[in-house]
């Protein structure tokens, strides 16, 4: 690639030292993180699952946590160290947790594909029949999962400081560019405990329509990470109405930007209606499942469903999805593209860059009715959009079409149905689970390993995987 010889000097590569150290860090954090489950299987009496989380997680992830007394750099964390990390932490959870899976007769692609949608809080599965695992297992995919949404909401936010125009939304933090790391890693610490708090209050919710607690606590994992991992094959469809309603309104809490439960605590219930993106999700629940029962046939209840599902990419159902028309796939397909806000467990394009697309739009519009000196400043939310935010949502919705668009001809080479492929792709992407019936066991391996790539560049936003791919991060041109 070239280079203006003006901004070639200018290029940092990352620094092996600091890389070492954050990634032992999180190690060390993710090695503790895995004891819960291993204890889980122990005192369940799972000895080869136990073995194989002590012998092939957390044993490795101690190993690599001796990087943590590696000094780093005195200067900061760049923005290219930050994304790498951010990637590599997220591929490494995944690896770790793999040959532990595979104690219940998982091969290794599908173990992989398993831990990977997972750790990416999608949800889709290659077990065909869930109910027929042992609880440790469950229990285990669940918590990856939980892992996954703690890693987004408290990960991306404490390092991925490439992504400042984000930052700022999510931190509301001062113009001052010194100030913004330590903002967004006390936004962070923040977060975390807002996450904690919905998971126990959602499991109490959840536990208070009379479900069992184990299946309680495995289906709230998974709600409040909008994972979707369930524990029975038909997912929500043997549960009662209230515990559905429970676990729909868990799914939303999981979608909404979590940095706002903080600001509505300190300034009131009206913070939430007062956020551009918590107005937009909820607009786009409403229509969503009018169209579902409008266009697509649903019943008003499966309808409702569905549309929060999709909408905060949770992933579960209520219904076989192969069955549904056309039109009703086509809406869902809509809905898990555009995802839930900024700053939540949610996946896809994100509401707010959508809202930024649709405020660009606006502006041009509007110039045509102006003079062509008049001087118009896009806003949302009672905030001026400068241009590097409008850009990079720009270029992230593009990446994201162009994601969509490379894996999807893979399934129409492959002879896949067209629309039920995009459908199979778009939620991989926007790291849903629904599913269309084409992820199962009996996928073709190149196919399962394509959508692991897509949980993983959909989860990451693309960005951080083009910046592990890009040589100049790992060398000076």
């Amino acid at each position: 690639m070239g280079f203006h010889p003006a901004v070639r000097p200018l290029l940092q590569p990352v620094r092996a030292a600091t890389l070492l150290h954050h990634l032992g860090l999180l190690a060390l954090i993710l090695a503790a993180l895995i004891t819960v489950p291993l204890v889980f299987a122990a005192l369940a009496g799972d000895w080869l699952l136990a073995q194989r989380l002590l012998l092939g997680a957390l044993l490795p992830a101690l190993g690599l946590g001796l990087g943590a007394w590696i000094r780093p750099h005195a200067r900061a964390l760049q923005a290219n160290e930050a994304l790498v990390i951010t990637a590599l932490t997220f591929v490494l959870a995944a690896a770790l947790l793999t040959w532990p899976l595979m104690a219940e007769d998982l091969s290794l692609v599908d173990a992989w594909f398993e831990s990977v949608s997972g750790v990416t809080t999608t949800g889709l599965s290659l077990v065909a029949r869930p109910e027929s695992k042992s609880a440790t297992f469950l229990f285990t995919r669940a918590w990856i999962q939980w892992i996954g949404g703690l890693g987004i909401v408290v990960l991306s936010l404490a390092l991925a400081l490439g992504r400042t125009e984000d930052l700022r939304r999510l931190a509301d933090a001062a113009a001052d560019e010194d100030s913004l790391a330590h903002g967004t890693r006390i936004h962070a610490r923040r977060v975390f405990v807002v996450y904690v708090l919905l998971t126990i209050g959602g499991f109490l919710l959840v536990l208070a329509t009379g479900l069992a607690p184990f299946a309680a606590v495995i289906h709230t994992l998974a709600a409040v990470s909008t994972g979707g991992f369930a524990a029975v094959s038909d997912s929500l469809a043997g549960f009662s109405r209230p515990t559905q309603l429970a676990l729909l309104t868990v799914c939303l809490a999981g979608a909404l930007p979590l940095f706002i439960y903080h600001q509505a605590w300190r300034q009131g219930p009206r913070r939430l209606w007062s956020d551009p993106e918590a107005r937009a999700l909820f607009v786009a629940l409403l229509l969503v499942a009018l169209l579902l029962w409008w266009l697509g046939g649903l019943s008003p209840w499966d309808a409702l469903i569905q549309a929060v599902s999709a909408q905060t990419t949770t992933g579960f159902a209520t219904l076989d999805l192969a069955a549904a028309t056309p039109a009703a796939k086509g809406v869902l397909i809509i809905a898990m593209a555009v995802g839930g806000g900024v700053g939540s467990t949610a996946g896809g394009i994100k509401l707010l860059r959508l809202l930024i697309l649709i405020r660009m739009i606006q502006l041009l519009v509007l110039r045509a009715q102006l003079p062509r000196h008049a001087v118009v400043q896009p806003a949302l939310g009672g905030r001026v959009l400068d241009g590097a935010q409008i850009e990079h949502a720009l270029v992230l919705i593009l990446l994201y079409v162009v994601l969509v668009i490379g894996a999807w001809l893979a399934f129409l080479v492959a002879g896949h149905p067209a629309l039920d492929a995009l459908f199979e792709v778009v939620s991989a992407a926007s790291t849903v689970g629904l599913s269309t019936g084409i992820t199962g066991p009996e996928l073709e391996p190149g196919l399962k390993l394509v959508l692991t790539l897509v949980m993983l560049a959909g989860r990451l936003e693309i960005i951080a995987l083009l910046v592990v791919l890009f040589p100049g991060t790992w060398r000076k041109p």
